[in-house]
């Protein structure tokens, strides 16, 4: 009876260590915010991207080692207060050692909350900022070491635009560039950068323009630009999608017809082809991503892995979003807004993988692991591999815009796309 008795002491204790394990465990929490609405719009494709994503890391794509990750996803409405203050939320309720990675979306997020993320909470935050002073010389790893972003700064961004604009200008003297950025945080970052670069190589900065979001015209900036005799614009600090854009780009083609326009990172891209329409054809422009949706979207090249990927994913898990047109409602209207969900989704589990297969699955692992982290982000950059040192993801690439008018039905609708003229440029290897 007794050696009865001990074989069932046993056997419970067996399956109670057996068990024991998982259901004490720590689980894996992320959160994630994006502007998904408010004051830029309606913009759910970043969460349809993200949660399309992490669906996938938690199943087909295996977790992390095969654990999952317990992930939170809030619309912070373009609005740094509601960031700000859902963070502080979660930090509130879920334990440091749970609780490993946030992400966010805009700079604004980012100022508010330095001492909380650096100092306080010490918890590795990907952002999707590219804010030269947090992220730039004067800022990077050493002052933040917590803040990583998922793009090279908007200073890196227009130092490229100038050197391809010295190396292929193909006129007398210093070329003449004039540089219209909006009147917000946003347009102003890089531009003493810039202006100090320009300088530097020999580039005569003839004009310096604030158009603001509100224009009903740019009559005026494109004449100011005419009589400065620039050869060159650099757009900078506004989407591609925004009324004052189309208004510029019309104006400057009637009026600055000898003039090459160029620009920053949200002016490179699908929505200015449909909002400018030939006006766009010729721009020259940056962009920290591969071209990701053509116009019609059929065309769309599928030559990069990740751009192959997202739209895939789109297909599968959001097709009658994906095959909408632009007017109709829930539409994927751009699909970079998608891929970049996707892109967070999977940035995640690369780097909680890492960590856990170094053998410290905590804030300060994830942290490590992001400082040693050599990747091709799934060939998004032709192949090339980028290191986080810098705590951006520096890679770059020029497109030119080509745009063509095509009748549909008795109307001229724009067909086109922004194809690379440069190989990827790593801006952490760029001798300036």
């Amino acid at each position: 009876m007794k050696q009865r008795a001990f074989f069932v002491l046993v056997c419970v204790l067996s399956l109670f260590l057996l068990f024991s394990g998982p259901l004490s465990a720590k689980e894996i929490k992320t959160l994630s915010q994006f502007p998904m609405s408010g004051p830029v719009g309606s913009l759910p494709e970043f969460g349809w991207g993200f949660i399309d994503g992490m669906n996938w890391v938690n199943n087909e794509g295996g977790g992390v080692n095969g654990k999952k990750i317990k992930w939170f996803l809030e619309d912070f409405r373009y609005d740094p207060t509601v960031e700000v203050a859902t963070f502080n939320k979660y930090c509130a309720e879920h334990t440091p050692d749970e609780f490993l990675m946030a992400t966010g979306y805009i700079t604004g997020g980012l100022k508010p909350l330095i001492d909380k993320v650096n100092k306080e909470e010490k918890i590795p935050w990907l952002d999707g900022s590219y804010s030269t002073e947090i992220f730039g010389d004067d800022g990077g790893p050493s002052k933040y070491p917590y803040y990583y972003s998922l793009g090279a700064t908007y200073g890196a961004q227009l130092k490229i635009l100038l050197k391809w604009i010295k190396e292929n200008d193909k006129g007398k003297g210093n070329p003449k560039v004039a540089l219209v950025y909006s009147p917000t945080a946003w347009g102003r970052d890089g531009i003493p950068e810039a202006k100090a670069y320009a300088k530097k190589k020999g580039i005569d900065i003839v004009a310096e323009i604030e158009y603001p979001y509100s224009a009903t015209s740019a009559t005026s900036e494109c004449m100011e630009i005419r009589k400065a005799k620039a050869q060159y614009v650099i757009y900078h600090g506004y989407s591609g999608a925004s009324g004052c854009t189309a208004i510029f780009f019309k104006t400057a083609k009637q009026v600055l017809k000898d003039v090459q326009l160029t620009g920053t990172h949200y002016t490179t891209g699908r929505m200015p082809i449909l909002v400018c329409q030939d006006a766009y054809d010729g721009y020259v422009g940056v962009a920290t991503r591969p071209f990701v949706d053509a116009v019609p979207r059929a065309k769309t090249p599928m030559d990069n892995p990740m751009v192959k990927m997202a739209h895939e994913f789109a297909k599968k898990n959001r097709s009658s979003e994906y095959q909408k047109g632009i007017q109709e409602k829930d539409a994927i209207k751009d699909m970079f807004l998608y891929m970049e969900g996707l892109t967070y989704a999977l940035m995640l589990q690369k780097v909680l993988t890492d960590a856990d297969k170094a053998g410290d699955l905590s804030r300060e692992g994830v942290k490590k692991a992001l400082d040693k982290m050599v990747w091709d982000f799934n060939g998004m950059f032709g192949g090339k591999k980028f290191s986080y040192k810098s705590h951006t993801i520096p890679m770059l690439q020029i497109f030119k815009a080509k745009v063509n008018m095509v009748d549909v039905e008795g109307k001229k609708v724009p067909t086109g796309a922004v194809v690379p003229i440069t190989d990827w440029i790593n801006v952490d290897e760029v001798k300036w």
